[in-house]
């Protein structure tokens, strides 16, 4: 008794001889293949693109930190005051 993937299939390959499903076979291989290849293409270039924002937002960030040195220490300093002003007294 045929189950019902092959009952299903053969109805299909009734019509069609075993050479016409090598090329359909092989087609959809083609597709596949063609179609995993530009996946991966676009996921390389997408991060390709993303690697670069990220490596000129860093590079940015640094620079405008180097041209305003005393107003970036200010802030650390400021910060860090304001950091353990609030765990000294969390802890009170």
């Amino acid at each position: 008794m045929l189950g019902l993937a092959e009952r299903k299939t053969s109805r299909f390959g009734k019509d069609l001889g075993v050479d016409d499903l090598y090329d359909q076979l092989d087609t959809l291989r083609a597709y596949v293949e063609d179609l995993s290849h530009s996946a991966g293409k676009s996921a390389s270039q997408g991060y390709g693109r993303a690697h670069d924002l990220a490596a000129d937002a860093a590079h940015d960030a640094e620079q405008t930190m180097k041209d305003n040195l005393a107003a970036s220490l200010a802030i650390a300093v400021g910060l860090g005051v304001l950091v353990g002003y609030f765990l000294g007294h969390g802890t009170k």
